[in-house]
């Protein structure tokens, strides 16, 4: 069976983790595993998404290797960052809110406090180009589509170790966020990447459980070169999951 994986940085990670799956030599229901990944800031494909008359369409060409690929299903991988670009720094006043699916998480002593629901839509806004593609690569194809997770957040010290990627010299650690408040907001992403896929036909794909340490981390085997992304021991474990996934759809349809 034939994975056709699209997805921006953290995609890298994922065929990588399927690559070493297929040199293992892993099968789908029996049937050996192949795999095409598309990076989708390859000059030739871009921009995603174009506007026309009536609304946004996917570039001709992506649409083009996606239907040449005659792939069994996709696996997504679309943007993953825009949690930790909304979370990674405070203002000089904190700010904190409570998180309604786990409540009991301890909130910064004296933050100002958000709802919830304001912390959301902000964050909606930042994924509105990630939804917007999400729904061009369901009109664009038929083929069962999985939506992998981002990875949760890397620590402190991995930030202090890369931090370039979000601060211009050095960490200001006055300005950055605790690690609880990014895992907050992490799974506000992952609410709406769920939402987004339900209303789309694509399955969401979580991250397994043993990939996250308290409190909320991305344990440190996964951790990838730099202060976001994970290594391929983690993209590895998601494409199990989805061929778990895959397996057990097929499993009830026989």
């Amino acid at each position: 069976m034939k994975i056709l994986g699209l997805g921006h940085s953290h995609i890298v990670a994922i065929a990588e983790g399927c690559y070493e799956l297929q040199h293992q030599g892993a099968t789908i229901g029996g049937a050996p595993l192949s795999s095409r990944f598309v990076y989708l800031l390859d000059p030739a494909i871009t921009p995603t998404l174009l506007d026309e008359e009536d609304g946004q369409t996917l570039n001709p060409r992506l649409s083009e290797i996606i239907a040449q690929e005659g792939a069994d299903f996709g696996l997504l991988s679309i943007q993953g960052n825009e949690h930790i670009a909304l979370s990674i720094t405070q203002p000089f006043e904190r700010i904190d809110f409570i998180l309604g699916e786990e409540s009991a998480l301890p909130l910064a002593e004296g933050a100002t406090l958000l709802t919830e629901a304001a912390v959301r839509e902000t964050l909606r806004d930042r994924m509105a180009e990630t939804i917007a593609i999400l729904a061009a690569l369901r009109r664009a194809t038929r083929m069962p589509l999985y939506c992998l997770s981002p990875p949760p957040p890397l620590p402190d010290c991995q930030i202090k170790a890369y931090p370039k990627e979000f601060f211009r010299k050095a960490v200001d650690a006055d300005r950055l966020s605790p690690e609880i408040f990014r895992y907050k907001v992490w799974r506000l992403a992952c609410q709406l990447y769920r939402e987004s896929c339900a209303a789309q036909n694509i399955v969401f794909v979580e991250v397994p459980p043993a990939f996250i340490a308290p409190p909320g981390l991305l344990i440190r085997e996964a951790w990838g070169a730099d202060a976001t992304h994970a290594n391929p021991s983690f993209g590895k474990a998601m494409v199990e999951k989805v061929i778990g996934m895959v397996e057990a759809s097929r499993a009830l349809v026989a």
